[in-house]
């Protein structure tokens, strides 16, 4: 809600009076005239203004209801604040000064006893008391009285401490209101003013009611009423047909008067305070309120509706404000200076005393008549300086313009139907005393300082004009100020001038465009303002108007700036001539007062509204475009019809056209802002800016490929720096970047197209960015950029017809000159563009990219792929695709091919291969992405719970070890050996990393793939790995048969010839065979995880089948550790053995002791039976082959003679090892000759064909006996520990088999 504010200067005094209507109560009650000079009288008899009353202060006011029980020191507070109203009114009117040291006792002793108000009634008692105290105080700290500083002080402190904040913190009432107002006026307090006047604002609607209102009053929020019954009940009143009723009407009149005294009194004050309230909403309640409530108190019958129709008519007496016409009379000799001669003649000094007598009363006709007969004596200077001093300025103009013109036309005629009043001074002063007085007139100088700076001379043009300031001060009527001046606008041309730079935009600020502004300007403030500060103080409510989205900052500068604007050469003047004074008023302007060139006046003041529009842009940028449309620049200036026939010179006109289309694009280029409104206001500034500078350059934002698009040159370019974006390079008139220019224009123009066009591919930037990356930026930041817009373009996926409108887009902003059809030669130099300075194969391939991202693959292949010249040549193109493919493939989180990133990597690659069909790129990558979809299929899980991702296969320096992490982690992966063998082949195909195992030891130059490597090699090799780590893993679950199977049947390398020379075998064979003794070596190791289930004849057999293998593969430093786990197996072979034997021995014992019992079914054998089978095992016994020394016999005598056990062979091995390897020549030998010819021939022999030997040792039967299978592996064991440990340590096998 709008309400008065504290003006910027409070006046004093200026509580309910001011200091002019004090002087003219004085000068009636000096004149003893009525009813001011009995209500004087009848005041100072009333016993408040008694000389023997005494203040009677008290600590703490405590007031019940109605001031009563409690009631402490309330009557004696209120008497006392009167008492000192009282007597410094009389004070002023009388200027005894005993009067205002009374007064002064009253504050200065209430100041120093009160501390605070308590009990129910403690705000009313407040207000009252308040009210009086601030009207006494402020007459009597303004009047001279003699108020000590440290009293004043203490005055100051009891009121803002002890008064205030009770009063502003119940204010429901008029009078706290009054209170706090007042208060808040001596206290110099703007912000408690404020509050005290929002309060009333919203409190005097509460208080009369006016049918505008609606069918039910008004409510303070204060109050806290929602609903209109509330009110009614509030009220007591619940029908409101005429205007005028009061909230307290149906409790008594009484209140009522007191609620308007209050209100009148607010008004008042607000109006010596600078916002005249009687004219408003507020004088019209208390208006009708009046006339309301004096019906009924005059006899009127009350009617039913009102109040019952009962009400209490005790309105007492009603204490008004003095209005305005009890202020026809201002009398203040403070402000007269200078001296008037007199001539000597008394005739001639009652004369101008009865002027100025006649003039002080505004008997305007009398003092026409005057001088028309007085002319010789009241001539042009004279009359104008008393009407100057003392014609109060309430007077209406229309009064005495007629006579203002005869005067200054010399030709005064005496007014009709006047009568000349006596003079009276003339008949009761003495020739002396008339003199006297004259002497002691004080009359004003016409003309003012500034004015004389200025160079005015005319005596009516400056007497108009501080008539005018004086009329301003006292009423702030800039109507009056504008009916006195326009008869005479002609006269003189500074008159004109002053009047259409001052009084026209005052008139329209203060009347006509912001009526409601809080704190309207001055006439004395509005002409001290100059420069940027006057622009910023002009326009500071023309954006947001009244809080709405309406911008009048156009209207403004065209009403209110432009006219101001009219009379800066005057202003520049004052500045130049300052120490310059003029002693006569009628000398003519000193030699060499010339007014600097138009040009640079209107530059210099047109420059501070340019500032202020670029400063808006930055801060509302559309505030500024809407101004700049409603605004056509200096020569679009509204004169009112006073300066119409005068318009600038034709070039300065242009100049500055010029100067404020800069404007426009200065604003593009500080915005910041990147909205697509954003933009189009943009573009229309630009057209507005083409219409200043005539220039044709910005056709609609629409049309970027069309021949309309304007050029712009490299060369323009080039010239271009990063300076000229500065904010305070900006309104340069050298800057090539916003002066007006063709080339400024179109650049501008292209710059704003790019920026719409960025907006729709989803990357926007400023005008500002935009126009930095064209002409500053580096290839490689255009590059950046371009691949950002690209990433961000908000096209959906598979929309072929739109990204082709993307590619153009992407092309026009390489090239501005890129035409529709697409054709651009690329010859290696830069283009104009924001992306100009990157190669067109560049820009292609990120569009490629662009492109396969957005899976417009068909559209991709039709561009790059199906064109007679391609946009990329072939090379570049199979790698972009490539690349692209495999960055989806590297941030895909699942490897299955029918989702996800791997999906779109698949796509990637068969939408391609077949215009690649020689590329060996391309059977990679599917390789790659067979090898990941198979995979995918298993779960796999990283190190620290990091779940598998396709990119791990890529970067993995080892990419086979997933395949062991597989078979980890996935219970029984290992029987499904074939499926990983073929992951492992396609990584090999893919060419990813090393097949080999890192652990393993690699010669130099074997690496895969270096040259001497082939992808068969790998393939091999990668199979082999896979088998071991498959039968690793069957190991670890326990599953040895599997991984014996895998060992034996698919792991076994081809063996050498013991007479093999070592340099024979390649770098390919002992990588297989290092796979294949490992393996075995693993599996021979391992045995039953239970002690309870000791291992089976047969898986001893097995385990000692792969150890011993190992030991024909495994290179020199491991056969130690290997022929220890021999050792153990050997001696669990034994244990098992002997266990077997005895078991044998012992069921054959009782077989032969005829213990057929213990075999159900049996039959005794027969004494014969008996005899044959000791027979038997004598012959069997004495047949046997010796044992060696070495050996023990634990056999039972009577058992049979078994052949040797694979473990006698073993252990004689090992010891034959241990104590020299030439022994071993001969078990060589015999090894040798048991594998045959071709063994002799220098070939090589399968793991499985030694074992499966028929050659026999001592231990094994005739060539026609059974050859058990640890016999035979004790054979090959024998044979090839001979010859490979020989081979070891250098000995050359026996020749043909011998010892």
């Amino acid at each position: 809600m709008n309400y008065p504010r504290a003006p910027a200067t409070f006046t004093h005094p200026g509580v309910l009076v001011n200091r002019a209507q004090l002087n003219f109560v004085k000068a009636k009650v000096a004149a003893q005239a009525n009813p001011w000079y009995d209500a004087y009288n009848a005041m100072l008899v009333d016993p408040l203004a008694s000389s023997t009353r005494s203040p009677s202060p008290v600590p703490t006011v405590a007031c019940g209801s109605s001031s009563m029980n409690p009631s402490i020191g309330c009557f004696a507070e209120r008497q006392d604040a009167l008492a000192a109203y009282a007597n410094a009114l009389a004070w002023y009117i009388s200027g005894t000064k005993a009067y205002a040291t009374k007064a002064i006792s009253y504050m200065n002793a209430w100041a120093g006893g009160i501390k605070n108000h308590t009990a129910s009634n403690a705000p009313l008692q407040t207000a009252w008391s308040g009210a009086s105290w601030a009207r006494a105080a402020e007459i009597i700290r303004y009047s001279n009285a003699g108020w000590p500083s440290g009293d004043i002080a203490a005055f100051e402190k009891m009121l803002r401490n002890v008064y205030l904040p009770m009063i502003l913190g119940g204010s429901k009432n008029n009078v706290m209101m009054e209170a706090a107002q007042g208060i808040a006026v001596f206290l110099n307090d703007a912000a408690s003013y404020d509050q005290a006047m929002a309060r009333f604002a919203t409190r005097a609607p509460a208080f009369v009611y006016l049918t505008s209102d609606g069918s039910c009053p008004k409510a303070a929020p204060i109050n806290g009423f929602t609903t209109c019954s509330q009110v009614q009940g509030f009220w007591q009143q619940y029908s409101f047909p005429e205007n005028g009723i009061a909230q307290e009407t149906c409790r008594d009149f009484t209140h009522v008067g007191y609620g308007i005294s209050s209100m009148s009194h607010i008004a008042e004050t607000s109006k010596i305070q600078g916002t005249d309230l009687w004219t408003t909403d507020v004088g019209t309640r208390i208006r009708y309120a009046l006339g309301f409530h004096s019906r009924y108190e005059l006899g009127e019958s009350v009617p039913s509706w009102l109040c019952g129709g009962t009400v209490d008519l005790r309105a007492g007496k009603i204490d008004f404000a003095i209005t305005e016409d009890s202020r026809a009379l201002q009398v203040d000799p403070t402000v007269c200076s200078g001296s008037m001669s007199d001539d000597g003649g008394a005739n001639r000094a009652r004369i101008i005393l009865e002027a100025v007598r006649l003039a002080s009363s505004a008997q305007v006709p009398s003092l026409h008549l005057l001088i028309a007969r007085e002319s010789n004596i009241l001539q042009l200077e004279l009359v104008l300086r008393i009407l100057l001093t003392y014609l109060p300025e309430s007077t209406e103009p229309k009064v005495y313009i007629d006579l203002l013109h005869q005067i200054a036309n010399s030709a005064v005629h005496a007014p009709s139907q006047s009568s000349l009043r006596p003079v009276q001074n003339g008949k009761e002063l003495s020739d002396k005393e008339a003199r006297y007085q004259v002497r002691r007139l004080h009359l004003l100088p016409l003309a003012e300082e500034q004015d004389l700076q200025a160079g005015c001379t005319d005596l009516l043009s400056l007497f108009l004009i501080h008539r005018a300031r004086k009329i301003d001060l006292e009423t702030g009527s800039i109507p009056e100020i504008q009916e006195l001046l326009e008869p005479f606008l002609n006269r003189d041309p500074y008159l004109r001038t002053w009047t259409v730079s001052n009084i026209l935009p005052l008139r329209r600020l203060n009347y006509e465009y912001y009526p409601d502004v809080e704190d309207p300007y001055t006439l004395e403030a509005f002409e001290r303002l100059e420069g940027r500060p006057a622009i910023d103080s002009f326009l500071a409510h023309s954006v947001r108007v009244g809080g709405t989205e309406t911008i009048q900052s156009g209207r403004d500068i065209r009403g209110v700036v432009g006219p101001w604007i009219y009379g800066e050469s005057s202003r520049k003047r004052r500045k130049t001539y300052h120490d310059r004074r003029r002693s006569s008023l009628v000398s003519p302007r000193p030699a060499g007062q010339v007014a600097s060139s138009k040009e640079e006046e209107c530059q210099t003041a047109w420059s501070d509204v340019n500032d202020w529009l670029l400063d808006l842009g930055l801060r509302d940028f559309a505030a500024a475009a809407e101004t700049l449309e409603q605004w056509d620049g200096p020569s679009d200036v509204d004169y009112d019809g006073y300066n119409d026939h005068e318009d600038l010179d034709v070039d300065i006109s242009q100049t500055l056209t010029l100067c404020y289309a800069q404007v426009g694009l200065s604003m593009l280029y500080a915005n910041s802002e990147t909205t697509p409104s954003t933009f189009e206001k943009s573009s229309g500034v630009l057209r507005k800016v083409s219409h200043l500078s005539s220039s044709d350059a910005h056709p609609a934002l629409e049309e970027i490929h069309t021949s309309s698009v304007p050029f712009v040159s490299k060369d323009y370019l080039d010239q271009l720096s990063e300076v000229y974006l500065l904010h305070n390079a900006l309104l340069r008139r050298n800057n090539p970047m916003t002066s007006s220019t063709q080339a400024s224009v179109s650049f501008a123009s292209l710059v704003l197209r790019s920026c719409v066009v960025l907006q729709k591919l989803g990357n926007p930037k400023s005008c500002r960015a935009t126009a930095g990356l064209a002409a500053f930026a580096k290839p490689e930041e255009q590059m950046n950029e371009l691949h950002k817009t690209l990433q961000k373009v908000p096209v959906k996926t598979r929309d072929d017809n739109a990204w082709a409108a993307v590619r153009q887009q992407i092309l026009w902003l390489r090239n501005w000159q890129f035409q529709a059809s697409g054709i651009e030669s690329d010859d290696g130099k830069e283009s104009t563009g924001i992306f100009g300075k990157v190669k067109r194969m560049n820009a292609e391939i990120e569009m490629l990219r662009a492109l396969l991202r957005a899976s417009c693959y068909d559209l991709a292949v039709h561009v790059y792929c199906m064109q007679d010249q391609r946009p990329i040549a072939d090379g570049t193109l199979e790698k972009t695709i490539l690349s692209v493919a495999m960055s989806f493939y590297d941030g895909a989180s699942n490897g299955n091919r029918t989702r996800g990133g791997v999906l779109k990597a698949s796509e990637i690659v068969a939408a391609f291969q077949n215009h690649f069909p020689q590329s060996q790129y391309f059977h990679e990558a599917n390789a790659l992405l067979a090898a990941t979809h198979s995979m995918s299929f298993y779960s796999l899980t990283l190190q620290h719970g990091v779940p598998f991702q396709p990119v791990n296969i890529r970067a993995s320096r080892d990419p086979l070890s997933l395949i062991g992490k597989i078979l980890e982690q996935n219970p029984r992966s290992y029987t499904k050996l074939d499926d990983l063998i073929e992951i492992g082949r396609n990584l090999v195909r893919a060419k990813l990393g090393s097949v080999r195992d890192p652990s393993s030891p690699v010669e130099e130059g074997a690496k895969i793939g270096s040259p001497n490597d082939n992808q068969d090699q790998q393939l091999h090799e990668s199979s082999r790995r896979i088998i071991s780590m498959a039968s690793e893993a069957a190991l670890t679950e326990g599953d040895f048969d599997t991984a014996y199977s895998y060992i034996v049947n698919r792991l076994s390398p081809a063996l050498p010839t013991p007479d093999q020379p070592p340099e024979a075998t390649t770098a390919n064979d002992r990588n297989d065979d290092d796979i294949s003794w490992r393996a075995a070596y693993l599996a021979g190791r391992s045995s039953p995880s239970s002690s309870s289930s000791p291992p089976s004849l047969r898986r001893l057999e097995q385990r000692l089948e792969l150890l011993s293998l190992s030991l024909l593969l495994a290179p020199p430093p491991h056969l130690v550790e290997i022929l220890h786990v021999w050792r153990g197996a050997e001696t669990d072979l034994t244990a098992l053995l002997a266990r077997e034997s005895a078991e044998e021995d012992r069921w054959n014992s009782k077989a032969d002791h005829g213990r057929t019992n213990i075999i159900p079914g049996g039959f005794a054998p027969s004494a014969a039976d008996t005899d044959r089978a000791a027979n038997q095992g004598i012959t069997r016994a004495r047949s046997a082959k010796p044992k060696p020394s070495g050996g023990n016999n634990n056999n039972n005598n009577n058992a049979e003679d078994a052949p040797m056990g694979l473990f006698d062979v073993a252990r004689g091995a090992a010891k034959a090892f241990q104590k020299s390897a030439f022994p071993l020549r001969d078990s060589a030998a015999a090894a040798a000759a048991a594998s045959g010819d071709g063994a002799r021939g220098g070939g090589k022999m399968s793991p499985t064909s030694v074992l499966a030997g028929s050659g026999e040792d001592s231990g094994s039967e005739g060539k026609g006996g059974r050859v058990r299978k640890r016999d035979v592996v004790a054979n090959a064991v024998t044979g090839g520990l001979a010859s490979g440990i020989g081979w070891v340590i250098g000995a050359p096998p026996p020749a043909g088999g011998k010892g």
